[in-house]
């Protein structure tokens, strides 16, 4: 019997939220995978000079900490340039990329070649399909052969929204050795039973009929959905199939409303989700920061979206829009949160919508010389160009890290790295003065979980289940909740995001804050459709 003949032609085909495929490299990926603005032996080179000297700024740091070095050493910059150059010097094939070394005036040059058409690609090899029910991994080969792409196009289409007829229609006519290992992916996920099939497609309408048009309703951590008119926007989706990261059903892509259009805000993992998107329909527009706002370096989109499927990747630089009928979603400049200065190009997001205005605002704040948006007047102008914003979504996180354990600490000044540099610290002063300037009704503090189904291990994650975890880690900050008494006298809201929450705009102009309880809670979704799950039932999962 042929995959096809075990579900109904008309029905629609989707993979059961416990399920999930990722795509595997065919070659060890570079230390940064899709930064750009240099070679990748380049990067590497940069990579492999600071790897080389992280046990000595470890005892550095140490030296701190017993009280044995002063906080405030003024020769440790000298030290560190010079440690630098000698292991630079010590190795040839260092200085084929990288030139440093003192000048006469006793300045440190430090310098290396860049090259904005290169960055740092990955193809992908293989694949491999999880079932966090069963515990399973499946793997399937692609025999050296780049198929990433079509892969991607297949797993999009898997929503729920496609019959299966459509799914085999593109099987079937793909070129041949894409042909193959997309058979074996179908008939792979019918034998483990990662596929559903229902007559209906009804998701969409239970979110809609929860969900009004201009309201916003939180996904957990930076992921939010908005409805706009008859389509839903997504913003920063980092979606977990269930049972991924813990005992708890979280949204998946099947469980939530096909997407009009996906905006992502800045390079981190916590916002640019390869998973979460690869199994977004890949006709989606993919909304990115464009690389005419780089300094030096840059994230390559592109050739990350198109790895994964997507044909429709729209770069948008500050200032521009991306409209819709009624209005448009306008990038707004990103400060901050960059420990190494590099100026990668980033995008807060305006949502303006028939006079109503949504600031997505994520992780911004002011950069180590002083730049913001405030300074910057940038919120200023945006009021003045479509009036006032009553919502404001961004994170409270205070995180100050020594550059050397910031994630690219290898591409900023090696004399640096034991200083610290800002990596999202927001007091509560600051995001006061955005509500302010913004004009806003309620502030939304989001983006540091506001979700148990996210892993523990990340400093900025928090969640009701750690409380302990969270005072360790939260001990010398601000208490965010006392941005309640800064805004109480701008006339602003407060409120912590958890998952499901919805805001909507209500007749005198303030916004309402509910929860939506258990009509969109994952399990509930699921079961509307396909009843309850058979693990469910049979205590299978432990």
């Amino acid at each position: 019997m042929k995959i096809w003949d075990h579900y109904p032609r008309q029905q629609y085909l989707r993979l059961v939220p416990w399920v999930w495929v990722q795509l595997e490299s065919g070659e060890a990926p570079g230390p940064f995978p899709f930064v750009g603005g240099a070679a990748p032996d380049v990067i590497a080179s940069l990579h492999e000079a600071h790897g080389l000297l992280a046990s000595s700024i470890d005892t550095a740091i140490s030296d701190v900490f017993s009280k044995r070095a002063p906080l405030d050493d003024p020769a440790r910059r000298r030290r560190l340039e010079d440690a630098y150059a000698e292991l630079v010097a010590a190795r040839p094939y260092l200085q084929r990329h990288i030139a440093c070394g003192r000048k006469p005036d006793g300045s440190f040059h430090w310098d290396f070649p860049n090259d904005p058409a290169r960055s740092s690609t990955v193809t992908n090899g293989g694949l491999r399909i999880f079932h966090s029910v069963k515990r399973q991994a499946i793997p399937i080969g692609f025999d050296q052969r780049p198929l990433g792409p079509v892969i991607g196009k297949v797993l999009g289409m898997l929503d729920g929204t496609r019959q299966v007829e459509e799914v085999k229609t593109v099987v079937t006519t793909s070129p041949r050795e894409a042909q193959v290992v997309l058979i074996r992916l179908m008939e792979a996920l019918h034998q483990y039973e990662c596929l559903a099939s229902s007559p209906q497609s009804v998701v969409r309408q239970r979110w809609f009929d929860a969900v009004q048009d201009q309201d916003t309703v939180h996904l957990g951590h930076a992921a939010l959905l908005y409805r706009q008119q008859e389509q839903v926007l997504l913003f920063d989706p980092w979606l977990l199939p269930w049972y991924a990261e813990s005992s708890v059903p979280s949204p998946w892509g099947a469980l939530l409303p096909k997407p009009a259009a996906v905006f992502l805000t800045h390079d981190h993992d916590d916002h640019v989700d390869p998973r979460t998107l690869l199994h977004v329909p890949k006709e989606t527009p993919i909304i990115v920061p464009s690389r005419r706002n780089r300094k030096r370096f840059f994230y390559d989109y592109q050739s990350l979206l198109r790895e994964l499927g997507f044909a429709h990747v729209v770069e948008l630089a500050h200032g521009e829009a991306w409209s819709f009928e009624g209005g448009a979603v306008v990038s707004v400049p990103f400060y901050g949160e960059d420990p190494c200065d590099l100026g990668m190009p980033r995008n807060c997001y305006l949502i303006s919508d028939r006079g109503y205005n949504v600031l997505v605002h994520a992780d911004s704040g002011p950069t180590n010389d002083g730049r913001s948006a405030l300074n910057e007047n940038v919120l200023a102008r945006l009021v003045d160009q479509y009036g006032p914003i009553p919502l404001v979504f961004a994170s409270q996180q205070q995180l100050l890290e020594l550059r050397s354990h910031a994630a690219h600490a290898a591409l900023s000044h090696p004399g640096q790295w034991l200083e610290v540099g800002e990596n999202g610290y927001l007091t509560n002063a600051y995001l006061a003065a955005i509500c302010e300037a913004a004009r806003a009704k309620t502030f939304i503090s989001y983006a540091t979980g506001g979700a148990d189904w996210y892993p523990d291990h990340l400093s900025f994650m928090f969640s009701r289940r750690n409380p302990a975890r969270t005072a360790l880690l939260t001990a010398h900050w601000e208490p965010p909740q006392n941005l309640k008494e800064f805004l109480s006298p701008l006339g602003c809201g407060y409120h912590y995001a958890q998952a499901f929450d919805r805001y909507r705009l209500t007749q005198d102009g303030t916004i309402d804050v509910q929860s939506t309880g258990s009509s969109l809670e994952p399990m509930a979704l699921y079961t509307a459709v396909f009843g309850e799950p058979s693990f469910a039932k049979t205590g299978r999962r432990t």
